[in-house]
């Protein structure tokens, strides 16, 4: 008996699944210590009897039962070959980094890239590993330059990853991508120069290990991605680390660039120096502020507006104090502690963090900047072939809501369909007593927006560039599926106190 040549071909994709276990974690989880460890020992005995089994099993059921014998017979010897094949990559890999490790006392943890829908027609959804390193020591303080120490650990980096795959064209397809991070201490953008110039050095270890530099890409990502608690030393020692992955193709390149930019479980950790917003302003006299800390956020009664013309005149500072009718911003309840994260593509977060996302509210974090991806070779940036298609409902459009008898309008909201990016930035305008009749608006703010994809929801994060602006920051909660806010809040300034209130916007026809 002999296996159809398509029952064949599902036998082999279907056990190259199966033996893909080397991709250790879905999605995006981080690789263990201990499972990095028992790849390098067992990876290809591991292998090997997994691709055995599961192709001895695949193999009976594609086979009729008089046949299923000898089915499970020829499954079995090809699952092997695929499953020892597969378990030799992996465990060269992981002997590898689980060396360099070791001997140089770095922090090193493994993530496989995979996708929901194969990528380029592959037979797998593995496209890529990535490679997270703590840079402690491996730089100068405040400076590009490579330690001693630090250069050694990097050629030995670039080494593993250089290793070829035993297929020319494969290889000729591969993209490296090293993205360098900071902490939040100190300046964003002089973090944001720093980690792209650390990064673009890193590159160049790469090359000298014998990749070309067309195909060798780096990019600085500053303070933007935390991975940790920024007000802890532990934290920021996490958070000031180099990233190196390598990845199938440039298409696979260009998709992971795209979904990191909105990637929500960097949500979970702020970006701004840490804050203690309901803190009372001090002063001198009888009469004292008093704050309670444990004041619940307060509901307002949200009202659809469809604004008047405003006049569009310029109002001093001095006068742009609005009372939005909050409480005081101290342990809020976020509106966005229940966004489900985005599964599939490179977007999932693990189960870990999906409970904790996000922790924090726009009132503690801070307008986040991702540097440009540029080729080693040519210094111009990645063409990322982006789309122009929104969100339906979010193209461009007027949100706006009236606070506590004051007009607050959100415009442009503009969101793309591809990975919940920000198209155009918005202006904020505030009408104080619009209730009372008043029509002439307080001075445009500028705002800077960053967005968050869920499942099936956007968090929408807006700050003001202006900090004597009547408005400090905006969190809004998009449906995607509809043009519908669902949850929203202001934080806005009283005295030396952050304040936080109930809005809600609406879409203005």
């Amino acid at each position: 008996m002999q296996l159809r040549a398509k029952q064949l071909t599902v036998l082999g994709v279907a056990i190259a699944t199966l033996s893909g276990c080397q991709s250790f974690n879905s999605g995006l989880d981080s690789v263990s210590s201990t499972v990095r460890d028992v790849g390098a020992k067992h990876g290809t005995l591991i292998l090997c009897g997994v691709g055995a089994v599961g192709g001895a099993v695949i193999g009976a059921k594609l086979s009729d039962k008089e046949h299923a014998n000898q089915g499970a017979l020829i499954g079995g010897l090809l699952g092997t070959a695929t499953g020892c094949f597969a378990g030799s990559v992996w465990q060269s890999k992981m002997q590898a980094l689980n060396k360099i490790a070791q001997d140089e006392h770095l922090k090193i943890e493994v993530q496989t890239l995979t996708t929901q829908v194969p990528i380029d027609k592959a037979d797998n959804n593995d496209v890529g590993v990535v490679a997270l390193v703590q840079d402690e020591g491996m730089f100068s303080p405040g400076s590009s330059r490579l330690t001693p120490t630090g250069k050694v650990q990097a050629q030995k980096l670039a080494q593993a990853f250089a290793q070829k795959t035993g297929d020319s064209s494969e290889d000729a397809q591969r993209r490296f991508l090293v993205v360098g991070h900071t902490d939040s201490t100190g300046n964003a953008s002089s973090n944001l120069t720093l980690s792209e110039q650390r990064a673009r050095e890193v590159g160049k270890v790469l090359q000298d290990a014998g990749i070309s530099p067309n195909r060798i890409f780096y990019q600085g990502a500053g303070s933007s991605r935390p991975v940790a608690n920024n007000e802890t030393v532990d934290g920021r020692t996490s958070n000031r680390r180099v990233e190196i992955s390598d990845m199938k193709s440039e298409e696979v390149l260009v998709k992971r660039v795209q979904a990191e930019s909105s990637n929500a479980k960097y949500a979970v950790y702020s970006t701004g120096s840490q804050k203690n917003p309901a803190t009372p302003a001090k002063t001198s006299g009888k009469s004292k502020e008093t704050v309670v800390a444990s004041a619940p956020v307060k509901t307002l009664e949200s009202t659809t507006v469809i604004a008047a013309p405003v006049k569009a005149r310029e109002v001093s500072a001095s006068k742009a104090l609005v009372d939005f009718g909050g409480v005081p911003a101290v342990n809020e309840q976020s509106v966005t502690a229940n966004i489900k994260p985005k599964s599939g593509g490179f977007t999932m977060v693990s189960t870990a963090q999906a409970s904790e996302l996000p922790i924090r509210s726009c009132e503690a974090d801070a307008p986040r900047e991702t540097g440009r991806v540029l080729s080693l070779a040519t210094g111009k940036p990645l063409v990322e072939h982006q789309t122009r298609d929104y969100l339906a409902g979010y193209n461009n459009r007027v949100w706006v809501n009236s606070v506590n008898g004051n007009l607050l309008t959100i415009s442009p909201v503009s969101i793309l369909k591809e990975n919940a990016a920000v198209d155009k930035q918005p202006i904020l305008e505030v009408v104080k007593n619009y209730d009372g009749g008043n029509r002439t608006s307080l001075k445009a703010i500028q705002g800077v927006a960053n967005t968050y994809e869920g499942e099936t929801q956007v968090l929408y994060r807006v700050f003001a560039q202006d900090p004597k602006a009547p408005v400090s920051c905006i969190d809004v909660v998009f449906e995607k599926n509809q043009p519908l806010a669902t949850k929203g809040q202001v934080f806005y300034p009283r005295g030396q106190s952050a304040y936080v209130a109930e809005f809600v916007p609406q879409k203005n026809s």
